[in-house]
């Protein structure tokens, strides 16, 4: 009987007529034998024990899971991710724990494990931390990977990579590329201020205590991996309200080689609070010897490390440099009971640190005696005074006279300016200043004072009003202030308005002055409302100010709304934002030390 051929199926055809190729062979056997189901995670799960099959395994389940993560808009708490991970996280974690990978496939998987956010790969994580090694050389994929686990940890709060992340820091040199590599060292500080284990405190006192031996250019490395040690050191401290950093965060403040790092001191003193303010008073009033003592080493050892040769002159600007420092300290975190200490050492300071003095008392809790004594400052401060870095005075002052909030006093100052005595081109300076500061907080019953300073005349370099060089910005205070007249609630709206925010923002600086001089502290939740939605950083900045002042003893609701704000702005990991929050970061510490 003859095989009719065409009715039989081709792999069938190809055994009986001995042609079968390589891969049908293959085919027919994994059909008779029950084909594994390549669809499904298990079968690649398998093959993770198989050294030949695995690294393929591996990059095909990590491929299932993005699909899955995909599919479901990357929201990883869908349920298809869920039933996943149930079967693909335990034992890639165990594989990854082993080690047994090339290091590129090995630094893949941590990544992707990372991003998982599964509580039982976190053990392997940690390990991999652990063993990470960073050097100075190029950065790789692996290093690209490990600042993965290292951000993912970080947004977990993991406790469990706690010791792993302090001992990363502490080896890491931020000047080293592969910490410059895509902000690797600010990724690790993110993840440490997200823990911010309370066990570090001691490491992270003896890290801030670190001496910067030199600012030579010759050694912009090693200052650099300084700065950010203790810069990070301080923000942590800060955040745990560590009263054993107390002492170290004023000697950072007292050093003029760690200055990159002060500010980041002085908020965490802000943050610390009472035990800060004790501190930082004693040393203003001369009662901390070792503190002033360290002030003067520093001082003179900064000027011998720019190669000044040091005089008499240096050696008395010495004995006095802790003055600055503990004015700076008490007056930025602004509580109630600065306020006499500050004034008792206004009245034993020199000129120079009156003025240091009177010039940060805008920050204190506003009080008629606070507003007394800096116009006593003011009045006796001469024209050439100088003010510490460099700078005019008397100038300094007159611009400080804005921040508070006072247009009684800006009026004051405006006819003292008018009438001062000396060579026109040091009186025309601080006129010319005078008005500019009342063009901000000057409202119906100031336009006079501000007429006379704007058509006061000057002869040098040539004949002519000081209000020439601010027509359009008198031009614009005097519309503001006839359409608003005394009603808060339209210079909020008229901050908040595109027109506040055109140009300079002057229009939303003086709005901003206005609003909170007229509206008090009632005004304070408008201002708060409006300003995510305020794009100029100067009238974004002004609101920032006035909201610090209108709540002198603090306001946790206001505190919370800002903060609220800032976690944002870190959250979008957007440069612009992250920068626009800034200011209201000293703002926020400041608020909840008042309220301590």
């Amino acid at each position: 009987m003859k095989l009719k051929l065409r009715r039989v199926g081709p792999v069938v055809y190809a055994l009986m007529t001995g042609t079968a190729t390589l891969s049908g062979t293959a085919f027919v056997a994994t059909t008779l034998a029950g084909c594994a189901d390549e669809r499904k995670a298990e079968t690649h799960v398998e093959r993770l024990s198989d050294p030949i099959k695995r690294t393929a395994a591996v990059e095909r389940l990590l491929q299932m899971y993005d699909d899955k993560v995909t599919a479901d808009m990357r929201d990883e708490a869908k349920p298809n991710v869920k039933a996943l991970l149930e079967v693909i996280a335990a034992p890639l974690a165990a594989l990854a724990e082993k080690g047994d990978l090339d290091s590129k496939t090995q630094g893949r998987l941590l990544a992707k494990l990372a991003t998982m956010r599964d509580p039982r790969a976190v053990p392997a994580l940690v390990k991999a931390l652990g063993d990470y090694k960073m050097d100075d050389k190029r950065p790789d994929d692996f290093d690209g990977d490990m600042a993965e686990v290292v951000r993912n940890l970080g947004e977990m709060k993991s406790k469990e990579a706690s010791d792993a992340l302090l001992k990363l820091f502490i080896d890491m040199r931020a000047s080293w590329p592969k910490a410059q590599n895509k902000t690797f060292y600010r990724t690790l500080r993110d993840a440490l201020l997200a823990i911010q284990d309370p066990k570090w405190e001691d490491s992270l006192v003896k890290l801030l205590e670190a001496p910067v031996k030199t600012l030579s250019n010759k050694e912009q490395k090693a200052i650099m991996d300084q700065m950010f040690w203790q810069t990070v050191a301080a923000e942590l401290l800060g955040n745990m309200r560590s009263t054993k950093a107390v002492r170290p965060l004023v000697k950072v403040v007292l050093s003029p080689f760690k200055g990159p790092v002060g500010v980041t001191a002085i908020s965490g003193l802000i943050k610390i609070g009472k035990p800060a303010i004790e501190a930082g008073v004693k040393l203003l009033n001369g009662a901390d010897a070792e503190l002033a003592e360290y002030a003067e080493k520093e001082f003179l050892r900064a000027a011998e490390d720019k190669g000044d040769k040091i005089d008499d002159k240096d050696k008395a600007e010495a004995k006095k440099a802790y003055i600055d420092s503990a004015v700076i300290i008490v007056a930025n975190i602004g509580r109630q009971e600065c306020v006499d200490p500050m004034l008792a050492a206004l009245e034993k300071g020199d000129t120079t640190s009156k003025a240091v003095i009177a010039r940060e008392l805008y920050k204190l809790p506003s009080d008629p005696k606070v507003i007394e004594a800096f116009k006593k400052v003011w009045a006796d401060t001469g024209l050439s005074a100088q003010i510490p870095p460099s700078g005019n005075a008397k100038e300094a002052l007159t611009e400080a006279a804005s921040s508070f909030l006072d247009a009684e006093l800006a009026a004051w100052i405006g006819e003292q300016a008018l009438g001062l005595k000396g060579e026109e081109a040091d009186t025309s300076l601080i006129q010319e200043v005078a008005l500019s500061m009342l063009l901000k907080v000057g409202g119906k019953k100031q336009l006079e004072v501000i007429d006379k300073l704007a058509t006061k005349e000057i002869t040098y370099p040539k004949k002519v009003a000081i209000g020439k060089a601010f027509e359009k910005e008198i031009v614009a205070a005097k519309k503001l202030v006839e359409e608003c007249g005394d009603n808060a609630d339209c210079y909020v709206k008229k901050l908040a308005s595109p027109e506040g925010s055109k140009d300079s923002g002057f229009i939303g600086i003086k709005a901003a002055y206005m609003a909170a001089i007229l509206g008090g502290e009632k005004v304070l939740p408008k201002l708060v409302a409006e300003l995510p939605g305020i794009q100029n950083a100067a009238v974004s900045f002004t609101v920032v100010q006035a909201i610090d002042r209108l709540a002198p003893k603090g306001n946790k609701e206001v505190a919370d709304k800002l903060q609220g704000m800032v976690d944002k702005a870190t959250a979008s990991r957007d440069e612009a934002n992250i920068s626009k929050v800034s200011p209201i970061k000293t703002v926020v510490y400041r608020m909840q030390a008042r309220g301590q």
